[in-house]
């Protein structure tokens, strides 16, 4: 019976010990990963969102499985994706080029037209204002709330270009789609034609 215990004993004690013989290459595995994943974090998380959460979800079974001290499962868990990682990083790459140059291609598009009516906006409240009688459709309050509202137009229209300048492309496009909105508003309100 002693024999047994002891034989028991030193069965369990070899198998903590090749547990923790595992426990810091799982441990560096995982510091591995993460480090990789770090890496391109930010443009992944941003251009490839699904990509990004398949590989973090890679390291949260090993980081579950090293939790559980399963330590050869969260080895094998974490294994690929310091490659995962750089195939990310391509992959980010490549869908921020596509996304700036749609960007840079939605801007031409704005700044090409948005100067244009926002000066013609400006020439019709104008005249607006200087009329003793305005049209039918249109009374001192409406054209106040016009006056405010192409404030804001040219405001924001101001904000799109600074945006632009400081390389803040996603932002400058949002802030010139809302100009466009505004005007196209503003031109309906004011019995402009378009073009």
């Amino acid at each position: 019976m002693k024999m047994k215990i002891r034989f028991a004993a030193l069965a369990a004690l070899m198998f903590l010990a090749a547990g923790c013989s595992q426990r810091d290459p799982a441990a560096a595995a995982i510091d591995a990963a993460e480090g990789a994943l770090q890496a391109v974090y930010e443009d992944a998380q941003k251009y490839v969102p699904e990509r990004y959460a398949e590989v973090k979800a890679e390291l949260e079974a090993a980081r579950k499985a090293f939790d559980e001290e399963r330590y050869s499962d969260a080895i094998a868990a974490v294994r690929d994706v310091p490659a995962h990682a750089e195939e990310l990083a391509r992959e980010s790459v490549e869908a921020k080029q596509k996304r700036l140059a749609e960007l840079n291609s939605e801007w031409t598009r704005l700044s090409g037209s948005l100067p244009g009516l926002v000066a013609g906006i400006g020439t019709r409240l104008g005249a607006l204002g200087k009329m003793h009688k305005l049209p039918k459709d249109m009374d001192k309050g409406l054209l106040e709330e016009a006056n405010a509202a192409f404030g804001s137009a040219k405001a924001d229209w101001d904000e799109a270009n600074a945006a632009y300048m400081a390389g803040d492309f996603e932002g400058a496009v949002t802030k010139a789609r809302n100009v466009e909105t505004m005007t196209q508003d503003l031109m309906a309100r004011l019995g402009m034609q378009p073009g």
